[in-house]
């Protein structure tokens, strides 16, 4: 990659990205700045998944919980991402502090942080919820001089986590990726650019793997405006996850191209596409760089910030769903734009996710073998849709979602 001017930029409570330091305004969008995707998996001579939250100090255990984070923020301003869903902070700008662990525990905020004495030793230290190594290790590293390096080898992201375990194996460890893992033609990993056998390899040992793609921002024809490389991001970190491992991802909020603000509808449908897919937590990555540096960049955008705050009310009302077992299986599509669809079931209820993986409209037929007749009542639309014989047919918009109950009074569904 060819080197970049020098940025200064203004930080809100000395809170900033220490890349910038190095790449231009159009640059970071190219680079994929990260926001983080995360996985709870094994600790060596540790107990794995909800018994480590509980018994530990990961994330909650409680099928009640889902993590939604936001990325590097100023703990003066947890109280107001609290109000708004947000329960993890990931990432603390030169921190972990006291100042910073104590501010976060003030207002009841987790946190997953880098590792340092303070972090270890800290009064305050049951605030961080778990470690993570710094971001993107798969793109090419700035280099001490102009330009940049390779990427950092696989290997030695894995010989990290092990380091940060062997410090403290009661917490998960965070590894965080940037957007080649959803796009494998993307020059921002140099020499590594192309090798999606890297992440089989670096994710190994990890506890929370991650990956940022944001699509409205991108300034990649390939990739701009295609909000499905979220969903694929998604994927190819699954595909390397063990079975005690569960996947998070990043999603953009601001307008990372001046030009082009996020719409509410696309933030939505980024969330449920990861969230379908796979994914069991999200982060929001709301910095802004443009008229000016804006940390909390987010609340530029009042429209977004109601989105989030009904998303975020969707992911905490639906959780205990969220975190039951998949029964995606069962669903049969007949669409000519494609549907993506989660199948979930909490007694007699059934709750079907669907989103549309492009920007076209549709009218699908969905079915869902074992149910009969029955009325599906659509989540926070106000509606219902009728289902005849297993099937239901609803209008998509281009890239739309829709969430719908399906309840059955007479006991147990059909084939379970």
């Amino acid at each position: 990659m060819k080197p970049s001017p020098l940025l200064k930029v203004p930080s809100t409570d000395g809170v900033h990205l220490e890349i910038l330091r190095k790449i231009n305004v159009r640059s970071l969008v190219h680079l994929g700045l990260a926001t983080v995707a995360l996985v709870t998996a094994q600790v060596p001579g540790k107990e794995t998944g909800s018994a480590l939250a509980a018994d530990l100090s990961g994330l909650p255990a409680d099928a009640k919980f889902f993590p939604i984070g936001i990325w590097m923020q100023s703990p003066s301003n947890a109280a107001r991402y609290k109000e708004i869903g947000i329960n993890t902070y990931v990432g603390l700008w030169k921190g972990p502090t006291e100042e910073q662990l104590a501010a976060l525990a003030r207002v009841g905020m987790f946190a997953i942080t880098e590792q340092n004495e303070i972090g270890l030793k800290s009064s305050n230290r049951d605030v961080i919820r778990g470690w993570m190594q710094p971001d993107e290790p798969d793109n090419a590293q700035p280099s001490a001089l102009w330009g940049y390096g390779p990427c950092i080898p696989a290997i030695e992201v894995a010989r990290r986590t092990q380091e940060i375990k062997a410090r403290d194996a009661t917490r998960p460890v965070t590894v965080i990726f940037g957007r080649g893992v959803a796009d494998k033609s993307w020059t921002g990993r140099g020499a590594c650019t192309g090798d999606l056998e890297y992440y089989d390899v670096a994710v190994q040992g990890a506890d929370i793997i991650s990956f940022d793609i944001y699509p409205v921002g991108s300034d990649t024809a390939a990739v701009k405006g295609k909000l499905e490389y979220v969903a694929q991001g998604v994927v190819n970190l699954r595909k390397r996850a063990a079975a005690n491992q569960v996947v998070w991802t990043a999603l953009e909020t601001t307008a990372l191209d001046v030009h082009r603000p996020v719409k509410p509808a696309e933030l939505r449908a980024e969330v449920w596409m990861a969230v379908i897919h796979g994914a069991k937590g999200i982060c929001y990555f709301v910095h802004e760089f443009a008229p000016t540096f804006r940390e909390d960049g987010i609340f530029r955008h009042p429209d977004i910030v109601r989105e989030v705050i009904d998303i975020n009310r969707s992911l905490i009302k639906l959780a205990p769903v969220l975190n039951s077992e998949d029964l995606r299986e069962r669903v049969a599509i007949n669409s000519a734009v494609p549907i993506a669809t989660m199948l979930k079931r909490q007694g007699n209820d059934l709750y079907l996710f669907a989103v549309s993986m492009r920007n076209e409209p549709s009218e699908p037929q969905i079915s869902v073998p074992g149910i009969g007749d029955a009325e599906a009542l659509v989540l926070d639309e106000n509606r219902t849709v009728s289902v005849r014989q297993g099937k239901l047919t609803d209008a998509f918009a281009g890239y739309g979602v829709h969430r719908y109950k399906i309840t059955r009074h007479a006991g147990r569904l059909d084939g379970n």
